[in-house]
């Protein structure tokens, strides 16, 4: 058996490679045991060539508004090539592989291309090769995958999950959608800026069912009057393939129907890939759902062996796994650490419209008996949305009425992506909506808007 390094990390996505390279600048010898590509799942078959195609159907959806922005063009002029979309996500997603990689040897960090399972609690067996490998530190990076669907048959090749989909080269004509979450949002606001008949099939009473519930009834009008037809409170209980068509039963509130489309896209959550591992070899203790329990440096029940990421089931998001990864790393150094704040962990979803989000919806906090005031400000009344032509959609601040603690921070428009980090770091700093109301930001932006739902929290707000 070889002991060659100080910390394995099974697993190459934003966990394990973020914890590798912070590991390796705390003086361990690293090395990450990847089957397939570096960077994961996010890099090469989620956010990042979604977000690539999210762009090039951003870029045809304001064609198709030329009058506001003073050009026209018909559109029988528009020649639309998803092929060449597709193309420019790989290539994107390729140079970031790339950048990883380089940033392995940057590092040294070893990176091992073969398929890892335990051997014992301490060591792990490579699949490819055969060899066994051991160290003080092992960490458990090796993610989840999508949830299937009992009685969806997922060999047809009209039946997508995430990866599948992003494997089209041609736009579908017709998609039915399982899942209003971000995976399924997202989906349907590329192919819906295409042409394509989009149907959403949601089981809970909204879609983006985490979020506030203002946010969720606002995304669910915006889609609509895109032309996507949402089903809330409805379960695929039938997917049946005929010769050319899909045909799909729903069972819901409004009864049984149903529908016949060209593909299927299963985006209904994912498991998590502890049985893949060889977890059954160690002492590791899992929970009822297979995810691995740890405690807040992200080790587990076994000295030594720690787990990050989606296979944790705490917060299955790129960054919260690459936050969880230096945690983890600076455990094994024996550094102090600060446990992560999950509720301040922002969630994001980037369609049209974008949504983001971090701490407590409106009914959370009420639920947890506090008594609680919000401000809304739309981007109807905000100087650069109308500028852009970006006016649907708001901000939405949850407080506490005592104290004016900033609760949750909630938001959809036009890239208010980018506007989260700024309302993370009030809410991780303790700020209070006295203090966001005296600090200046730039006219004109959108974050603007932040400021004014704090002015409408306080029952003052400035320009509503």
């Amino acid at each position: 058996m070889m002991n060659e390094y100080e910390v394995l990390i099974i697993g190459g996505g934003p966990g394990g490679y973020v914890a590798a390279i912070k590991a390796a600048q705390l003086g361990r010898k690293c090395a990450v045991i990847e089957k397939e590509k570096i960077g994961g799942v996010c890099l090469n078959w989620g956010c990042i060539p979604t977000k690539s195609l999210l762009r090039n159907a951003e870029v045809i959806s304001h064609l198709y508004d030329g009058d506001q922005f003073g050009f026209s063009l018909d559109e029988g002029s528009i020649k639309l090539n998803y092929e060449k979309a597709y193309e420019r996500s790989r290539k994107v997603s390729e140079k970031l592989v790339r950048g990883t990689e380089f940033l392995m040897k940057k590092n040294d960090i070893t990176l091992i291309k073969d398929e890892a399972v335990f051997n014992s609690n301490n060591s792990i067996r490579l699949k490819g090769t055969g060899k066994v490998l051991s160290a003080g530190n092992i960490i458990i990076a090796a993610g989840s995958r999508p949830m299937h669907i009992e009685g969806i048959d997922f060999s047809k090749d009209r039946v997508l999950d995430s990866k599948k989909a992003l494997q089209l080269k041609a736009a579908p004509k017709s998609v039915v959608i399982i899942g209003g979450g971000a995976i399924g949002m997202e989906f349907a606001s590329i192919w819906n800026s295409y042409g394509a008949d989009i149907t959403i099939v949601e089981m809970m009473p909204e879609i983006l069912p985490n979020e506030d519930e203002d946010i969720s009834k606002e995304a669910r009008k915006q889609y609509e009057r895109k032309g996507i037809r949402i089903f809330t409170e409805t379960k695929v209980t039938n997917v049946e393939m005929q010769d050319k068509k899909t045909c799909v039963t729903l069972t819901g509130k409004d009864g049984r129907k149903i529908l016949n489309c060209e593909y299927v896209l299963v985006a209904a959550g994912i498991i998590p890939n502890s049985d893949m591992i060889g977890i059954e070899k160690t002492d590791v203790e899992l929970d009822s759902k297979g995810y691995i329990k740890t405690d807040d440096s992200m080790c587990t029940n076994v000295k030594g062996v720690y787990a990050i990421g989606d296979i944790t089931g705490k917060f299955a998001l790129a960054h919260a796994a690459s936050a969880e990864g230096i945690i983890a790393a600076n455990a094994i150094a024996g550094n102090e650490i600060d446990p992560m704040n999950y509720q301040n962990i922002p969630k994001c979803t980037y369609g049209f419209p974008e949504t983001a989000s971090a701490g407590l919806t409106e009914s959370q906090a009420r639920g947890k008996g506090i008594d609680v005031v919000t401000g809304k400000f739309p981007f109807s009344a905000n100087g650069k949305a109308a500028a852009y032509g970006a006016a649907e959609g708001f901000v939405k601040i949850v407080a506490g009425k005592k104290y004016g603690e900033i609760l949750g921070i909630h938001m959809i428009g036009t890239h208010v992506t980018e506007m989260i980090s700024s309302a993370v770091g009030y809410m991780s700093l303790e700020c209070t909506l006295d203090e966001i109301s005296k600090i200046i930001h730039p006219h004109p932006t959108i974050s603007e808007a932040i400021l004014e739902a704090a002015h409408a929290a306080e029952g003052q707000p400035i320009h509503i």
